[in-house]
């Protein structure tokens, strides 16, 4: 069974949302038959360290081979499917000039005029699908904290 854990990114800032416990050492590699009560916590577990590598480490490739070794489906409408596309994509995107990662939080050194959320799929605690969401940012908004 597929379940989804949605990873919140924002251009202004990227935000993993738990309620639950930590768990601060994931497994050296995911798990595609992983289950039980604690899978939920190795999932957020898998989100940070995935997070980690391909953010602040810069490391998309190891990030992939950790934690997306086998298909990866790719929802998103402007991309296809597929590990070495989205891996060239993400090498791309971090020699973007004035893009910067801080504490795992992505900022852009200029206006932006968007929101993402990202959703993941696992089987396991390995991801295999990935959806975006975004919402235009106006500037106008009535609410402040209207987006993710």
């Amino acid at each position: 069974m597929n379940l989804l854990l949605p990873l919140f990114i924002a251009l202004s800032g990227f935000f993993a949302a738990s309620a639950l416990p930590v768990l601060d050492a994931p497994t050296r590699v995911c798990d595609y038959k992983a289950k039980g009560p604690l899978l939920s916590l190795k999932r957020e577990a898998a989100v940070r360290d995935f997070t980690r590598l391909y953010l602040v480490e810069k490391k998309p490739r190891e990030a992939f081979d950790k934690w997306i070794p086998g298909e990866y489906i790719q929802h998103n409408p402007d991309a296809v499917s597929g590990r070495e596309v989205a891996i060239a994509y993400v090498e791309q995107l971090q020699q973007t000039p004035g893009m910067i990662y801080q504490n795992i939080t992505s900022f852009l050194r200029r206006r932006v005029d968007f929101a993402i959320m990202d959703k993941l799929g696992f089987v396991g605690t390995c991801f295999n699908e990935h959806w975006d969401v975004r919402q235009r940012i106006l500037g106008n908004e009535t609410n402040p904290i209207a987006f993710f």
